[in-house]
Protein backbone atom coordinates (compact mmCIF):
# COMPACT_ATOMS: atom_id res chain seq x y z
CA UNK A 1 0.00 0.00 0.00
CA UNK A 2 1.77 3.16 -1.17
CA UNK A 3 -0.17 5.62 0.92
CA UNK A 4 -1.87 6.20 4.22
CA UNK A 5 -4.45 8.80 5.14
CA UNK A 6 -3.96 10.60 8.46
CA UNK A 7 -7.20 11.38 10.28
CA UNK A 8 -6.58 15.13 9.92
CA UNK A 9 -6.69 14.59 6.13
CA UNK A 10 -10.35 13.49 6.35
CA UNK A 11 -12.92 16.30 6.39
CA UNK A 12 -16.48 15.13 6.96
CA UNK A 13 -19.76 16.99 6.54
CA UNK A 14 -18.31 20.23 5.15
CA UNK A 15 -19.85 23.05 3.12
CA UNK A 16 -18.12 25.17 0.49
CA UNK A 17 -19.12 28.10 -1.71
CA UNK A 18 -16.98 27.04 -4.68
CA UNK A 19 -14.69 24.35 -6.03
CA UNK A 20 -11.80 26.82 -5.61
CA UNK A 21 -12.53 26.88 -1.86
CA UNK A 22 -12.42 23.06 -1.78
CA UNK A 23 -9.11 22.95 -3.66
CA UNK A 24 -7.67 25.65 -1.39
CA UNK A 25 -8.49 23.63 1.74
CA UNK A 26 -6.99 20.47 0.24
CA UNK A 27 -3.81 22.31 -0.76
CA UNK A 28 -3.55 23.99 2.65
CA UNK A 29 -3.72 20.62 4.43
CA UNK A 30 -1.05 19.13 2.16
CA UNK A 31 1.27 22.12 2.67
CA UNK A 32 0.68 22.30 6.44
CA UNK A 33 1.48 18.58 6.73
CA UNK A 34 4.69 19.07 4.70
CA UNK A 35 3.41 16.62 2.07
CA UNK A 36 3.91 19.16 -0.74
CA UNK A 37 5.56 22.51 -1.35
CA UNK A 38 3.23 25.51 -1.82
CA UNK A 39 3.94 25.42 -5.57
CA UNK A 40 2.08 22.09 -5.79
CA UNK A 41 -0.97 23.55 -4.06
CA UNK A 42 -0.97 26.41 -6.59
CA UNK A 43 -0.61 23.90 -9.42
CA UNK A 44 -3.84 22.23 -8.31
CA UNK A 45 -5.66 25.38 -9.47
CA UNK A 46 -3.72 25.34 -12.76
CA UNK A 47 -4.74 21.72 -13.37
CA UNK A 48 -8.38 22.54 -12.68
CA UNK A 49 -8.19 25.50 -15.09
CA UNK A 50 -6.76 23.21 -17.79
CA UNK A 51 -9.49 20.60 -17.41
CA UNK A 52 -11.95 19.52 -14.77
CA UNK A 53 -10.84 16.93 -12.22
CA UNK A 54 -14.46 15.70 -11.97
CA UNK A 55 -14.22 11.95 -12.66
CA UNK A 56 -17.62 10.37 -12.02
CA UNK A 57 -21.01 11.22 -10.62
CA UNK A 58 -20.39 13.47 -7.63
CA UNK A 59 -16.64 12.81 -7.34
CA UNK A 60 -13.58 14.92 -8.19
CA UNK A 61 -9.87 14.13 -7.77
CA UNK A 62 -8.06 17.47 -7.56
CA UNK A 63 -4.31 17.21 -8.15
CA UNK A 64 -1.45 19.29 -9.50
CA UNK A 65 -0.03 19.60 -12.98
CA UNK A 66 2.63 17.23 -14.31
CA UNK A 67 5.18 20.02 -14.03
CA UNK A 68 4.45 20.34 -10.29
CA UNK A 69 5.11 16.69 -9.41
CA UNK A 70 8.65 17.64 -8.34
CA UNK A 71 6.99 19.71 -5.56
CA UNK A 72 5.55 16.58 -3.90
CA UNK A 73 7.56 15.63 -0.82
CA UNK A 74 5.57 12.49 0.06
CA UNK A 75 2.40 10.78 -1.09
CA UNK A 76 -0.71 12.55 0.14
CA UNK A 77 -4.46 12.00 0.00
CA UNK A 78 -6.99 14.47 1.42
CA UNK A 79 -10.65 13.41 1.54
CA UNK A 80 -13.43 16.02 1.66
CA UNK A 81 -17.09 15.06 2.07
CA UNK A 82 -19.57 17.72 0.93
CA UNK A 83 -23.12 16.47 1.62
CA UNK A 84 -24.87 19.47 0.07
CA UNK A 85 -22.50 19.40 -2.88
CA UNK A 86 -20.52 22.13 -4.58
CA UNK A 87 -20.75 23.31 -8.19
CA UNK A 88 -17.76 21.92 -10.11
CA UNK A 89 -18.69 23.61 -13.38
CA UNK A 90 -20.36 22.31 -16.53
CA UNK A 91 -23.51 21.50 -14.53
CA UNK A 92 -21.67 18.98 -12.37
CA UNK A 93 -21.99 18.81 -8.60
CA UNK A 94 -19.32 17.25 -6.39
CA UNK A 95 -20.07 15.57 -3.06
CA UNK A 96 -16.65 13.95 -2.61
CA UNK A 97 -13.37 15.67 -3.43
CA UNK A 98 -10.26 13.57 -2.96
CA UNK A 99 -7.06 15.54 -3.40
CA UNK A 100 -3.96 13.59 -4.25
CA UNK A 101 -0.25 14.09 -4.67
CA UNK A 102 2.17 11.31 -5.55
CA UNK A 103 5.95 11.40 -5.53
CA UNK A 104 6.96 10.80 -9.13
CA UNK A 105 4.91 9.40 -11.99
CA UNK A 106 4.77 5.83 -10.67
CA UNK A 107 3.43 6.73 -7.22
CA UNK A 108 1.02 9.29 -8.69
CA UNK A 109 -0.44 6.67 -11.06
CA UNK A 110 -0.58 4.10 -8.26
CA UNK A 111 -2.59 6.51 -6.09
CA UNK A 112 -4.98 7.21 -8.97
CA UNK A 113 -5.34 3.49 -9.70
CA UNK A 114 -6.06 2.56 -6.10
CA UNK A 115 -8.57 5.38 -5.62
CA UNK A 116 -10.26 4.55 -8.93
CA UNK A 117 -10.55 0.94 -7.79
CA UNK A 118 -12.54 2.04 -4.74
CA UNK A 119 -14.56 4.64 -6.65
CA UNK A 120 -15.58 2.34 -9.51
CA UNK A 121 -18.16 0.73 -7.22
CA UNK A 122 -21.25 2.90 -6.66
CA UNK A 123 -21.89 1.31 -3.25
CA UNK A 124 -18.44 2.49 -2.07
CA UNK A 125 -19.12 6.04 -3.28
CA UNK A 126 -22.43 6.03 -1.41
CA UNK A 127 -20.76 4.81 1.79
CA UNK A 128 -18.05 7.47 1.49
CA UNK A 129 -20.72 10.13 0.93
CA UNK A 130 -22.68 9.12 4.02
CA UNK A 131 -19.94 8.03 6.41
CA UNK A 132 -19.69 9.84 9.74
CA UNK A 133 -16.45 8.06 10.65
CA UNK A 134 -12.99 9.12 9.51
CA UNK A 135 -11.77 5.60 10.41
CA UNK A 136 -14.29 4.05 8.00
CA UNK A 137 -13.28 6.48 5.24
CA UNK A 138 -9.58 5.77 5.78
CA UNK A 139 -10.22 2.02 5.73
CA UNK A 140 -12.13 2.26 2.47
CA UNK A 141 -9.63 4.53 0.72
CA UNK A 142 -6.61 2.45 1.67
CA UNK A 143 -8.18 -0.97 0.93
CA UNK A 144 -6.89 -0.54 -2.63
CA UNK A 145 -8.38 -3.63 -4.25
CA UNK A 146 -11.52 -2.18 -5.78
CA UNK A 147 -13.73 -4.61 -3.92
CA UNK A 148 -16.68 -3.57 -1.87
CA UNK A 149 -15.26 -2.80 1.53
CA UNK A 150 -16.82 -4.58 4.49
Amino acid sequence: MPFSVPSDHVLLNREFRSKRDVIQVIGDIMVRSADVNPAYARAMFEKEDQYSTWITEGVALPHGTNQAKKEVLRNSVVFVQIPKGVDWGDGKTVHLAIGLAGTGDENHLQLLTELAGVLQRPENIERLRSSASSEEVIGMLTAGDGQEVE
